[in-house]
């Protein structure tokens, strides 16, 4: 294949899109298996089932409905001859890439239809192949998720054509991910030991852009940049793109910096790598072997008890609710008022802007902080709150992943 140029995906977000600071922790705890460690309506109980208590006392298994199950961010890509193009969620901490098809009910797909999505129909692509025997399935606690059949075909991401992906097909979606309202499926950007497709597990888009030759052997690399819709009037007008095969020079010149770079460990199928430290108001709290992952696919940022701990003790009124099960701070707090914190990637310190600690609102008085527990997690997740103070390098060639932090001339944003 010929190398492609540099091309900005457009990244669009859900205008639909309701945060909820609770049920994006619980999808947490889910997608990693996390045990809650503080105090709460949720648990695991001995046999590592997620719990939540009911208002009787009682426990019940968690459901699809208690976790966000929707996305803020997606991107269009084409499948298929015709092209047929599905907004999908890039999610750097899965490996999977899956999208809602006409082999859903037909009921399923009538509604969709309906609602002005789009769902991908293999029997109208001429370049579409079945893979016999091979199926795929993601599953919550509940037993709720979506599992299907697998086949193969042409995908456009950008301007990079990647012949042949392996397209995980929804023949089965339970009834609560039914409220989607952006994304139709998946586009899995981490490595794919941790793919679920059996009984072989395929390849990502990424490492067949590699595999094909699609990207330049010196750049085997995605990266991101996710803006705010707070930043609509700074320089980069709030935007989010990813890139393919090649880094964006325009947004790595207006941070007026130099991407810093930090060995990964993709042993377990992440974008792993150190984080050996905290500032909070300017005290450095070193953090010994702490790992952190880099997740396009989460919203919140999880760390250790300790270190959230720390950082809502500065902020006035701040407190632990065990209903919203995490930090909550009042909604009026003056931005200074607000810590400033940072967080290392290697040896270089990240600035979490302010206008990011507030992930949304909790109730009238109250909002739901963008920085959380990662229970017994063994590693961190920078999500969307990290994600949005950067540009972001995903550099699968040379085992990195960079860091620029992105020119924010309003980090304090719109405070609630």
């Amino acid at each position: 294949m010929a190398l492609s140029n540099i091309t900005r995906v457009s990244v669009r977000r859900n205008a639909n899109y309701k945060a909820d600071g609770t049920k994006s922790l619980v999808y947490l705890f889910h997608k990693y298996g996390i045990g809650p460690t503080k105090p709460g309506r949720f648990h695991r109980n001995q046999n590592h089932v997620l719990m939540k208590r009911q208002n009787d006392g009682s426990a019940a298994q968690v459901t699809a409905d208690d976790q966000q199950n929707d996305a803020f961010y997606t991107c269009p890509v084409q499948i298929g001859n015709p092209a047929q193009t599905l907004d999908l969620d890039f999610d750097s901490g899965s490996a999977d890439f899956w999208v809602w098809s006409t082999l859903l009910p037909s009921r399923t797909v009538d509604a969709a239809v309906a609602a002005g999505a789009a769902i991908f129909d293999p029997d109208k692509s001429s370049t579409f192949q079945t893979l016999p025997g091979s199926t795929w399935q993601i599953r919550y606690g509940d037993n709720s998720g979506a599992s299907g059949t697998v086949g193969t075909d042409n995908v456009k991401i950008g301007n990079i054509v990647v012949e042949g992906q392996a397209i995980e097909l929804a023949s089965r979606i339970s009834s609560q991910l039914l409220e989607q309202t952006a994304s139709r499926g998946l586009l899995g950007l981490a490595f794919g030991s941790i793919n679920t497709v059996r009984p072989k597990p395929v390849r990502t888009p990424l490492e067949n852009m590699i595999a094909q030759q699609d990207i330049a052997t010196s750049e085997q690399l995605f990266t991101c940049y996710l803006g705010s819709y707070q930043d609509a009037n700074d320089p980069d007008q709030g935007k989010s793109f990813f890139t393919f095969g090649g880094i964006d020079e325009d947004a790595v010149k207006l941070s007026g910096q130099q991407i810093s770079y930090t060995p990964i460990d993709n042993s377990d199928g992440f974008w792993k790598f150190s984080s050996p430290s905290v500032v909070i108001n300017g005290q450095t709290f070193n953090l010994p072997n702490n790992q952190a992952i880099a997740d396009t696919g989460t919203t919140l940022m999880l760390v250790p008890d300790s270190v959230v701990d720390q950082i809502y003790a500065t902020i006035p009124g701040a407190e632990y609710s065990e209903d919203a099960m995490g930090w909550v701070y009042p909604v009026d707090t003056p931005p200074e008022n607000l810590p400033t914190v940072s967080f290392a990637v290697g040896n270089k310190q990240i600035v979490i802007e302010k206008e990011h600690l507030n992930f949304g609102k909790y109730n009238n008085t109250m909002v739901f902080g963008g920085i959380q527990s990662q229970g017994n997690l063994g590693f961190n997740i920078f999500g969307d709150v990290f994600l949005q103070c950067v540009y972001a390098i995903f550099d699968a060639g040379n085992s990195q992943f960079g860091v620029v932090q992105r020119a924010d001339p309003t980090p304090d944003g719109l405070q609630a």
